[in-house]
């Protein structure tokens, strides 16, 4: 009985690690991947990116901004607007699903101030894909993650 054990826990590990392919081909792949993306003009291009990549780059770029501050982004996503009444100020961002839509990472974006919402803004929710200048700023005590000099388009 225990050699039967033994098999089956041998198998397991067998299975589970023998796909995971050599760990140099892995770490290759992943990070050029995650990497910046140099599609055209943008250091990172998401919106060509499978939904989990998307996802992860945007919760990577919460976690470490001071890796992505200065780079281009591109990104597609649905628009969503928030007016937050202690501030009396209004707060633009695009929402990036994970792969099985449960969760959402927003990327906040400045287009500037020619632009009054709600006239020059799709409706919430509308399809976008927004480009602009990867930076943060500190409001309060908190920081936070932008795209300044941003540009949007409806899709």
């Amino acid at each position: 009985m225990k050699k039967l054990a033994f098999a089956a826990v041998l198998c397991l590990c067998t299975a589970i690690f023998g796909g995971c392919g050599s760990s140099a081909e892995s770490a290759d792949s992943s990070s050029s991947a995650v990497s910046e993306v140099k599609k055209g003009e943008f250091d990172y291009d998401l919106s060509t990116m499978s939904s989990t990549m998307v996802f992860s780059t945007v919760s990577n770029m919460m976690i470490s901004p001071e890796s992505y501050i200065g780079k281009s982004i591109k990104v597609t996503g649905n628009f969503n607007a928030f007016h937050d009444e202690t501030t009396d100020k209004t707060y633009f961002a695009v929402l990036i699903a994970d792969a099985t839509a449960c969760c959402q990472q927003g990327l906040e974006f400045d287009l500037g101030s020619s632009f009054s919402y709600p006239d020059d803004y799709p409706p919430q929710n509308a399809l976008i894909t927004v480009t602009g200048t990867f930076d943060t700023y500190n409001e309060g005590e908190a920081r936070y993650c932008i795209l300044k000099n941003a540009t949007l388009k409806r899709e």
